[in-house]
């Protein structure tokens, strides 16, 4: 699975995702701070990449009328070293799900949706339902 970390989340995520062995690159590393919400999921959509984003309701929308996409993760803002322990209990998630579906994490994760909140609780459902 590919991530993209979004310019409101910590850039430092894309290390978390390293350390699980996953492909993640955020904007600030590709030097594109300010891109805007349409450029970005289409770039994510052209590169396969999952967005990592605290920007829920743009993102749903969008992805939603996109058709088909390579999946939203969605993370409160908050300390760096909170985002990093919310994605990596999203990661967990998406895991267990798709080795329970019988999938690789990044096709479980087409047209889907997973979202956690401050308390840990996780929302997973398809996108667009």
């Amino acid at each position: 699975m590919r991530l993209f970390v979004d310019e409101n989340l910590s850039p430092t995520l894309a290390s978390t995702a390293h350390d699980r062995g996953y492909d993640a690159t955020s904007s600030r590393d590709r030097g594109l701070l300010g891109l805007s919400d349409h450029a970005l999921l289409r770039l994510c959509v052209e590169e396969e990449r999952v967005l990592v984003t605290e920007n829920a309701g743009d993102f749903r929308a969008l992805c939603a009328a996109a058709g088909v996409h390579p999946g939203l993760i969605v993370i409160p803002s908050s300390a760096g070293a909170r985002q990093r322990d919310l994605l990596g209990a999203c990661l967990d998630r998406i895991e267990v799900a798709a080795n329970a579906a019988g999938n690789e994490p990044a096709d479980y994760m087409l047209n889907r949706v997973v979202e956690i909140d401050a308390n840990r609780t996780i929302h997973d459902a398809p996108l667009p339902p």
